[in-house]
């Protein structure tokens, strides 16, 4: 047998790419605009296919307090599938939406590196490219201005 090895970057082949997968997702922000008591509160908590919310019983006593949904975990297992928004009944009870400055970032590998070894090399590359850049218009800015 004959074996050839060769080693190679993605940049010239996606067979080279040690990432499989990656991606990020806004994470979505859910908010209660009025309190969901009683049976639509159990009903709110049974629609949701990712459990995003709870049932929390405030007294003690069943005759003087009524449950109230809430939602749990800040809604993280939340797939914007907005079946809690189907209803009229809960349309304008749950805001549903989605925070514009917090995400979760997802690597796969499939290669020899781990994602966060894969994600140290991507940020080293990001910054030797803005620097490289950043070097480049200051020259050129430097020298715009002289000849003027």
């Amino acid at each position: 047998m004959e074996l050839i090895c060769e080693k190679g970057i993605g940049k010239t082949h996606a067979k080279w790419s040690p990432v499989c997968t990656a991606y990020y997702r806004n994470l979505p922000d859910i908010r209660l605009t009025e309190p969901i008591v009683g049976e639509d509160a159990k009903e709110l908590k049974r629609i949701c296919p990712m459990g995003v919310f709870d049932i929390e019983d405030i007294g003690k006593s069943k005759k003087t307090s009524q449950p109230t949904a809430v939602v749990k975990n800040n809604g993280e297992a939340c797939t914007t599938c907005r079946e809690c928004i189907r209803s009229d009944k809960f349309a304008s009870k749950v805001d549903l939406g989605k925070k514009k400055t917090e995400f979760e970032f997802h690597v796969e590998s499939v290669g020899i590196y781990t994602p966060d070894e894969l994600v140290i090399e991507a940020l080293a590359k990001l910054k030797e490219k803005a620097v490289f850049w950043y070097d480049q218009v200051t020259k050129n800015a430097g020298l715009g201005a002289a000849s003027q």
